[in-house]
C-alpha cells in the first residue's frame, strides 16, 4: 500500500545543481504513481487529488439533529422505523413458567409501558447517538448511587423506566467499570442526572449507579472516538447526511424545472431600435405594455401581434430525470440500511420484482439489532420485574424474540401440513410411538398454531411402544374403510425373500378354485378392454378419457409387485373414486394426479388383517385389494382419498 505521509525535514525537491554535493540531505523515495506532464497521479493538480475527507462530528450538532428530525420526513422514517420494527412483535418467555405467571409479567409490562419506553430509548439513541433509561424502583430514591441489590426489591415496587437522551437528561461519569465479570466492563460506572431537564423530578438529581441504568447507543465507534464522545455512539444521521443533501438538492431542482416546462417567447419587429433610441419614458411604456399583455394572457383571452411579430412556445422534456432521481433515492436507502420499499413506501420496480429478498435482508438486520441492542436491556429488566411480581427469579429465566416478520396464513398452513405429515410418516414407519408423536404435534403448535388442544392426559394415555405403524392415532386418522368384503389371510400367501407376494400358499385346492371362480365372476364384466403401453399417470388419463377398460400393472412396487387399475363402476375403481370426490365438491383432475406418487412412493400397511392394504403418502391414502387369478396373486387399486377424511 502507498504511504502518503510526509516526514518533516526529510523530503526535499531534487536539485540538479547539487547533485554531487554529499552534504545535501537524502531524499525519501515514495512508491506512488505520478505523471507531471499529464498532471495525473499523487500530488498533481487534478480534480481527483482535490478530493479530501474531513473529520465531521454531526452527532455533536444538537440543533441540526433536532431540526432534521422535526422537519424532514425521511429522517423521521430512518430514526423511527427501525426501533418500531425491533419491538413490535416483542418476545416470549421460554422458561418453564406457568401461564398465569407469564400473564403477570405481560400485565406489568403493559402497566409500566416497557415496550414503549424501550422503543423511545432506541429512537433517541439512533438520533443523538446515545440515550439511557433509569430503572425506577419505588422506595429506593435515596439509594441511587449504590449498586442495585436484588434482595432490596420488594413486591410491586418496579415502576418502569425514565428515558433520557445524552443532551437533555443524563451524562456519564468519569470513572469506568473495572470488574471484568460485569457485562458493562469498560463503560462508565456512574451516570449523572442533569437537573435542568424538565422530565426529571428533583428526587433524581444525584449520581446513579450503572446497575440501575439501561443504555441505548447509536452506531458503535472506535475506542478513541468512543472516549471522545463520552462512551456514547454516533448518530445514525452522521453517515446519511451527505447523501440526504444530494437527494434533497435533486428533488428541489426537479421541482424548479416544472416552472420552466413551458417557456413563451415573442419576436417583435424593431424592438432593438425602440430600446436603444427611445427615451426612458418610451422604454417604461414598452415594459408596461408587455407586462399587461403577460398578465392578461390566459386560455380564454387572445394575444395581439403585429404583422411581422412572432409568438412561440418552448416545452421542456423531463426524460431521464426520474431515473437520476431514483439513483439518489437508492443511495439514501443504502446508507440507511433500509430497502427503498420500506424507507420511501414505494412498490418494487422492474419486471417480476417483488421486493421479498430486500425485505428479508432488512428483517435479518432487524433480528441482529434485537440481539445487540434490545436483549441486554430486557435481560437486565426481567429479573427485576420477576422479583417485583413473584418475589423470586425463576430458574433458567430465558426468552426469545418473536419473528420480526410473522408468517402469512398460507405459510402457516403449509408449515402445519408439512410438519404433521413428517410426524405421521415417522409414526407409520414405526420410528416413534403414539406418545412421542403426540408430543411432537403439540410442540409444533408454537409455530403452526395447530394441535394446541392435545392435553397432557392425551399424551399420557397414548401407546409408548413403537409398533411399526400398527394402530392409528385416536381421532386423528379416522377409521379406514374397505371396498372389498372378503377376508384376507396373509399366512396363506407366501412372500419371497424380498417380501414380495408369490403364487402358491397354504390354502386347499378347493379354496383356490372357489376364489378363482368368485374373482372371475366379480371382475369379468368390469375389466373390459385392456389398454397397454401406458403406466402411472398416463394409465389414469387413458381410463378417464375412455371411461372403460383396465390397465394391467399400471403401477409397480418392489414389496407388492404389479397393481392393476380399472375404470370400474360406482362401487369400484376410478369411476368409484371420481363419484365420491364429486359429491364432496373436490376437483377430481388435480386430486387424481397424485395417485401415482402415493402408490409408488408411499408406506404400505395392512388393515386389521383384512383383504385391503393402505398406502400412505403426503396426506393421501390409496387402498389396494388382493385378487387371485389362477395361481397368481395380483393387486387392484380400489379406493383413493385424503388421509384425514
Amino acid at each position: 500500500m502507498s504511504k502518503r505521509y510526509k516526514q518533516k525535514n526529510r523530503i526535499r525537491t531534487y536539485d540538479r545543481n547539487h547533485a554531487g554535493d554529499n552534504t545535501s540531505q537524502a531524499v525519501l523515495t515514495m512508491d506512488n504513481f505520478t505523471n507531471p506532464m499529464s498532471r495525473a497521479g499523487f500530488g498533481q493538480p487534478n480534480v481527483m487529488e482535490g478530493t479530501d475527507y474531513t473529520r465531521t462530528q454531526l452527532s455533536q450538532n444538537y440543533m441540526l439533529l433536532n431540526t432534521l428530525y422535526r422537519s424532514h420526513w425521511i429522517v423521521q422514517r430512518i430514526i423511527n422505523t427501525v426501533p418500531a420494527d425491533m419491538t413490535k412483535n416483542w418476545y416470549k418467555i421460554e422458561s418453564p413458567m406457568s401461564p398465569d405467571n407469564i400473564s403477570q409479567l405481560e400485565k406489568v409490562t403493559r402497566q409500566t409501558q416497557i415496550r414503549r419506553k424501550i422503543t423511545e430509548g432506541l429512537r433517541w439513541g439512533r438520533l443523538y447517538g446515545g440515550a439511557a433509561g433509569v430503572i425506577v424502583i419505588d422506595g429506593q430514591e435515596d439509594m441511587l448511587e449504590e449498586p442495585l441489590d436484588y434482595d432490596t426489591i420488594m413486591p410491586g415496587t418496579f415502576k418502569g423506566l425514565i428515558i433520557l437522551d445524552r443532551w437533555s437528561g443524563i451524562a456519564p461519569g468519569l470513572e469506568l467499570v473495572d470488574d471484568v465479570s460485569d457485562p458493562e466492563f469498560g463503560y462508565p460506572d456512574t451516570y449523572n442526572i442533569i437537573t435542568s431537564s424538565a422530565v426529571v423530578s428533583q428526587q433524581l438529581t444525584a449520581s446513579i449507579h450503572h446497575s440501575r441504568i439501561v443504555r441505548f447507543t447509536g452506531r458503535e465507534l472506535p475506542n478513541i472516538e468512543r472516549q471522545l464522545d463520552t462512551y456514547w455512539g454516533a448518530s445514525e444521521l452522521e453517515h446519511i447526511y451527505e447523501e440526504l443533501k444530494k437527494r434533497d438538492n435533486v428533488s428541489y431542482n426537479i421541482a424548479l424545472l416544472t416552472f420552466m416546462a413551458n417557456i413563451r417567447t415573442m419576436k417583435v419587429e424593431g424592438m432593438e431600435q425602440m430600446l436603444s433610441t427611445g427615451s426612458k419614458k418610451d422604454m417604461q411604456d414598452i415594459y408596461s405594455f408587455y407586462t399587461a399583455m403577460n398578465w392578461l394572457m390566459n386560455n380564454q383571452g387572445m394575444q395581439i401581434l403585429g404583422p411581422n411579430d412572432d409568438f412561440q412556445t418552448h416545452q421542456y422534456t423531463f426524460s431521464g430525470i426520474a431515473e437520476a432521481y431514483e439513483k439518489f433515492m437508492l443511495d439514501v436507502a443504502g446508507a440507511a440500511d433500509m430497502p427503498v420499499t420500506k424507507l420511501f413506501g414505494r412498490a418494487p420496480a422492474g419486471m417480476n420484482a417483488t421486493g421479498e429478498s430486500d425485505m428479508q435482508n432488512y428483517y435479518d438486520g432487524i433480528a441482529l439489532n434485537q440481539e445487540d441492542k434490545v436483549r441486554p436491556v430486557i435481560e437486565k429488566l426481567l429479573p427485576i420485574m420477576c422479583l417485583s411480581e413473584f418475589g423470586a427469579i425463576p430458574d433458567e429465566l430465558t426468552f426469545a424474540f418473536n419473528p420480526v416478520r410473522p408468517p402469512t396464513e398460507q405459510e402457516l398452513k403449509t408449515l402445519a401440513k408439512d410438519t404433521t405429515t413428517v410426524i405421521i410418516e415417522a409414526y407409520n414407519a414405526g420410528l416413534v410411538s403414539q406418545h412421542t408423536a403426540l408430543k411432537e404435534l403439540r410442540q409444533s403448535s408454537e409455530k403452526t398454531g395447530m394441535w394446541t388442544n392435545i392435553t397432557d392426559e392425551d399424551i399420557d394415555n397414548a401407546n409408548k411402544d413403537t409398533g411399526g405403524g400398527e394402530g392409528m392415532f385416536p381421532g386423528l386418522m379416522g377409521t379406514p374403510s374397505s371396498t372389498m368384503d372378503a377376508d384376507w389371510d396373509e399366512g396363506k400367501h407366501d412372500r419371497d425373500k424380498n417380501g414380495k407376494f408369490t403364487s402358491g400358499g397354504g390354502g386347499s385346492a378347493s379354496n383356490k378354485a372357489e376364489s378363482e371362480e368368485n374373482s372371475a365372476e366379480s371382475l369379468t364384466e368390469l375389466m373390459g378392454k385392456e389398454y397397454k403401453d401406458v403406466k402411472g399417470k398416463a394409465a389414469i388419463e387413458k381410463l378417464i378419457k375412455e371411461r372403460n377398460g383396465h390397465v394391467k400393472g399400471a403401477f409397480y412396487r418392489k414389496d407388492i409387485g404389479g397393481i392393476d387399475l380399472i375404470w370400474g363402476n360406482e362401487d369400484l375403481g376410478l369411476a368409484h373414486i371420481i363419484a365420491r370426490r364429486e359429491k364432496q365438491n373436490i376437483e377430481t383432475k388435480e386430486f387424481l394426479s397424485d395417485i401415482a406418487d402415493v402408490v409408488e412412493k408411499g408406506t404400505v400397511r395392512k388393515v386389521n388383517d383384512r383383504g385391503n392394504f393402505e398406502i400412505l403418502y403426503n396426506g393421501k391414502m390409496a387402498i389396494v385389494s388382493p385378487e387371485l387369478k389362477g395361481n397368481k396373486l395380483t393387486f387392484l387399486l380400489t379406493a383413493f382419498k385424503t388421509r384425514y377424511k
